[in-house]
């Protein structure tokens, strides 16, 4: 009998998520995934299931990404605002990055909602909220340090820069200029005080 060939799961999954990335969830075809990853379609099923459930694998990888990503730049930081400056400037750099597709997969799949399912949709927005909720603790942390005034606001002020930079992503795909986006990013520091 001969020899089941071997594959890297991650480096599958990886492919497959830069693929979503690039194309969209409905424009990216099993044929596509075959030809990113380098595996047959049954590999593909066997491995991941069908193309929803590739994706929503893909999502749950790029989240994790992310995740680390905010961790540490909000553990890295000296200050409340050298985290969020920090934060907001990945975003950006995100959308310009050559070893990105460009923009942020969970912000281009919920422009594309009508192609999601409820899970889909709430893995999408379970990184958004995520989100809000580390930097609500960063600025928490400010306030407690003396960084912030004892009576701001953390809470409305995590849920805003955190459609900033959703809001950043969106825009950037619109084609604004970096120097625009950074003008938003330093307005949106501006809440800081």
């Amino acid at each position: 009998m001969g020899r089941m060939r071997q594959f890297d799961k991650d480096k599958a999954l990886a492919a497959a998520m830069y693929l979503f990335w690039a194309r969209g969830y409905s424009a990216t075809s099993i044929q596509d995934l075959e030809q990113a990853t380098g595996l047959k379609r049954s590999s593909i099923y066997n491995t991941f299931g069908n193309k929803r459930s590739i994706f929503q694998k893909c999502l749950a990888l790029y989240r994790l990404q992310v995740e680390e990503l905010l961790t540490t730049i909000m553990a890295a930081a000296p200050t409340c605002r050298e985290a969020l400056a920090r934060w907001l400037s990945a975003v950006i750099a995100m959308h310009f990055s050559e070893q990105t597709p460009g923009g942020c997969l969970m912000v281009l799949s919920v422009l594309e909602g009508g192609q999601h399912d409820e899970q889909t949709r709430e893995m999408a927005a379970a990184l958004f909220h995520q989100e809000r909720d580390m930097v609500q603790a960063r600025l928490q942390r400010g306030v407690a340090q003396g960084e912030l005034p004892p009576d701001f606001d953390c809470r409305a002020g995590a849920g805003a820069i955190a459609a900033a930079s959703s809001g950043i992503m969106v825009l950037a795909m619109a084609n604004y200029p970096r120097e625009a986006l950074e003008e938003i990013s330093h307005a949106t520091l501006a809440l800081l005080g």
